[in-house]
This record gives structure tokens, C-alpha cells and sequence, in this order.
């Protein structure tokens, strides 16, 4: 039996289903998250001009589009929720390749809408599709090193997969699907820093409901496009560090990934965050303020240098991916809100504050630090103080403050989806969205819960 029938078949099995009141926790978490990300980019410019395109395009209205008071097709529901969840850079992720919830979740809880699954199917579904997508993830590293980007191309099986057992398809139809997905799988480092980089998730979403969409109805494709010959491994992976699918079906579910996600405080590229959690651990650590510093300085990998090189952002979509805007604004700002946001936006890229912060930080390529984001490297940060004193931290992923390993409080959790939502929800629309949410797993029907997150004061 080939991989892509092993990964089928794990995908639409019914039995033994028993999944950990930790694993199911954790994907509630998980929804909330994507649920507050995709209201809280409901304003943004990418998510406007993608919103006319789609309402231009028509379509029948059976799912919802989160914080924007309107349904659409399950395809177009899936692109827009799908780019909203990316559009902030508040987008839960874990450090492996492949390991992108926000190409699963949007389309799990668009199909299960349109096909009135209950909640428990669709955290079943997230669980399997993100298992899925996270372990191909972490046996092709190769597909990282040619340039490719992981959300579009593993981010295609794990829609897939997700839309596939939530429209009941069999292992047969689940095979073509994800042969049919592949042919769409796409996306480029490159786009970092632009708007299209977060049109990728979006991209992924939909590729997933319409591959799932044509196996339902009969359309074939080859049966080991996973791992045949000139298959997407082959294709896609095989440079740098290569792939490796020996063992993959084995680790399926062993455990689940599901528990290993991280959920983000700062509105910026994941890969700021063990820096700017290093600077923060130094300022409380040293009471350091900026007027007091002489410079910092931070090092990191080639490959994350390669994402983060916008020295200087002209706006928002390159403030997300400057290192220099992230560490300069902690050091002006000092005691962070909860999502850490307006540094990262069009207005704070411009801020003179921040344009001077940033002329204090020096951030340095180490050619040293081989390998990709899921080798267990730290990036140290260095405060040289005017006095002279210098302070160094590192913080590794596992540290990190809304890791799996050190999780945001529940408090904080709320907290954070409340900051996300408020502009688009009453406060009584919010918690109702957290309370229906942390009862998913016992809802009959979504639809409450789609209602409420998408029409807001008009729900």
C-alpha cells in the first residue's frame, strides 16, 4: 500500500477515535484562535480587495465569512476565511514545516456549516487534517530550502483532508482528492512582506473544498501522487534536505500534533518571536528602558534573514517581516498589550518612534545556524547598555509563552480573542462565541456559532 492510501485511509476511518481531553482542548483553542484572527482581520486592505473580487464573483449564500455580515459559496467562504486568518500574522502555528492550523480550520468549519456537521465532527476532522499536513510537513524540509512556501503546498493536504471527511468521502475518493490538490499546491517564500503571502492561506483553503468537491463527484487522479514517481515529493522536496516518507504512516497519531501549536502574542512572522521573547525576558529581567540603550543586537539564521530582510518597512505587510520594527517598538513600548498589534500595521511601520528605535538594532546573519525552522536552534539577543553592560538571552521554541509547553492562560486567552474581536462584536457576542466554542464538542449544529462571529450586531 502506497502513502497517499495509508494517509486516505487514516483520514476517513469512523473507529477508534479516541482523542485526549487534552488533544480536544487544545483544538478548541485552536478554533478560537482562528475564529478571533479571521473577525480581527476583517478591515484590513488585502481582505477589502479580496472581498470585492469575491462579491463580484457571486455565489450562493451557504457559508459565512467571519466579521464581515455576509455569506458566500463554500469555495469563496473558504478563500476569504482562509486569507483572514493569515492577514494579521496572528495566526496560530507550530515550529515544523507544514504545521499551519490556518489552512485546516477555515475549511473544516465551512464545510461543516454547508453539510450541517456537529461540532465534534469537525474537531475530528481538524485533528486528523492537521496530523496529516504537519507529519508530510516534517518529512519534506526540502520543500523550505527551494523556496517554496509551506502554507499553499502542505497547507493543500490538510485542507484537503479536512474538507474530504467532513463531505463523507471514501478512501478512494479521498486518494484522488489529494492528487487533484497537488496539481494546485503553490506558493513562495518570496511573497514575504507582500500581500500575496498572505493570499497563500487563502489560496490553500480552497484548494482543499475544491478538490474534496470533485473526487466527491467522480474526478480521478493518480493514485500515489504523494510519494510516486515525479510526485509531489520528488517534485517539490527533493533539494537541500531532501524528504524523507519512511515512517510517516507509522507516526500518524503518535502522538497528535495537535497539542504542539503555537499560539501567537505579536501581530508579526513567527520567526521575530524567539528574539522579541528573548528582548522581553532581558527588559523585565534588567528593568532596561530606551533611553538607556546603546544598541541591540540579534542573531539568527540564514534562512530566517532571507524572510526577515525589510531593515527599514514601508508599511504593514513589510513590518510583519522586519526584525528591526519588532525588537525597535518593544524597547519604545515596554509593557505589550495582548495581541501585540499596531507596530506591525500601515500606521506603526510609519511611526517616527519606531522608524528611530529601529536605527538601534543590528541584527546579524550567523551562517553558523544550519538548518531549518524545526531544528532546535535559539537566537540571541544582546543589549548593549550606554553604561556599557551587556545583557544576552536566547529562548528556544519550546520556552516560548504560548507554546504547547507553556500555554496562554485561559484568562489570557480570552483576553486576547476580546482584543481581536471588539470592533467587530458586542461584548456579549464575544464571550457567547467563547462559551459556544468551548462547548463544540457537544453542539448538534455550527451554525449559532458561524452566526455570531459573522454578523456581529446584526446577529
Amino acid at each position: 500500500m502506497g502513502l497517499t492510501r495509508e494517509i486516505s485511509e487514516f483520514v476517513v476511518r469512523k473507529s477508534d477515535l479516541d482523542f485526549s481531553s487534552r488533544e480536544i482542548d487544545a483544538t478548541k483553542t485552536l478554533i478560537l484562535d482562528v475564529i478571533g484572527a479571521c473577525v480581527s482581520a476583517a478591515k484590513e486592505p488585502v481582505t477589502q480587495f479580496t472581498t470585492d473580487y469575491v462579491k463580484e464573483s457571486g455565489g450562493a449564500e451557504e457559508c459565512s465569512v467571519f466579521g464581515q455580515g455576509f455569506k458566500t459559496s463554500l469555495g469563496h467562504a473558504a478563500l476569504l476565511n482562509g486569507l483572514t486568518a493569515h492577514a494579521r500574522e496572528l495566526e496560530s502555528i507550530g515550529q515544523y514545516t507544514g504545521s499551519n492550523p490556518f489552512t485546516v480550520i477555515p475549511v473544516a468549519l465551512a464545510v461543516a456549516e454547508k453539510f450541517g456537521r456537529s461540532g465534534k465532527e469537525v474537531i475530528e476532522a481538524v485533528i486528523l487534517a492537521l496530523e496529516v499536513q504537519v507529519r508530510l510537513g516534517m518529512a519534506g524540509p526540502g520543500l523550505f530550502d527551494r523556496g517554496l512556501g509551506s502554507i499553499g503546498n502542505y497547507g493543500a493536504f490538510g485542507s484537503t483532508a479536512a474538507a474530504g471527511r467532513l463531505m463523507g468521502l471514501n478512501a478512494d475518493q479521498m486518494q484522488n482528492a489529494f492528487g487533484i490538490a497537488i496539481s494546485q499546491a503553490s506558493g513562495q517564500q518570496q511573497h514575504t512582506g507582500y500581500m500575496t503571502h498572505l493570499l497563500e492561506s487563502a489560496f490553500g483553503c480552497r484548494n482543499g473544498v475544491t478538490s474534496a468537491s470533485l473526487a466527491k463527484r467522480g474526478v480521478t487522479a493518480n493514485p500515489n501522487m504523494i510519494e510516486g514517481k515525479q510526485g509531489f515529493f520528488e517534485v517539490y522536496s527533493s533539494f537541500g534536505r531532501g524528504f524523507d516518507l519512511n515512517g510517516v504512516a507509522e507516526k500518524l497519531g503518535k502522538p497528535y500534533c495537535v497539542t504542539d501549536i503555537f499560539i501567537k502574542k505579536y501581530g508579526a512572522c513567527f520567526m521575530n518571536h524567539r528574539s522579541m521573547d528573548a528582548l522581553m525576558q532581558l527588559m523585565r529581567q534588567h528593568d532596561i528602558h530606551f533611553d538607556d540603550v546603546e544598541r541591540v543586537r540579534a542573531e539568527i539564521p540564514p534562512f530566517i534573514a532571507d524572510l526577515l530582510r525589510f531593515e527599514d518597512p514601508k508599511d504593514g505587510s513589510e513590518a510583519k517581516f522586519s526584525l528591526h520594527q519588532a525588537l525597535g517598538s518593544m524597547l519604545v513600548d515596554r509593557d505589550l498589550p495582548l495581541p501585540y498589534l499596531y507596530p506591525f500595521s500601515d500606521k506603526g511601520a510609519v511611526d517616527p518612534k519606531y522608524q528611530k528605535a529601529r536605527q538601534k538594532i543590528e541584527v546579524i546573519e550567523n551562517k553558523a545556524m544550519t538548518g531549518g525552522r524545526s531544528m532546535p536552534y535559539t537566537q540571541p539577543v544582546t543589549v548593549v547598555m550606554k553604561s556599557g553592560q551587556e545583557y544576552t538571552a536566547a529562548v528556544d521554541a519550546k520556552q516560548l509563552k504560548g507554546s504547547g509547553h507553556n500555554p496562554l492562560s485561559r484568562e489570557e486567552l480570552s483576553q486576547r480573542h476580546k482584543t481581536m474581536t471588539e470592533e467587530i462584536l458586542s461584548p456579549s457576542q464575544i464571550q457567547r462565541t467563547i462559551d459556544l466554542v468551548d462547548r463544540l464538542d457537544q453542539l448538534e449544529s455550527i451554525s449559532e456559532l458561524m452566526q455570531v462571529a459573522t454578523f456581529g450586531e446584526t446577529a
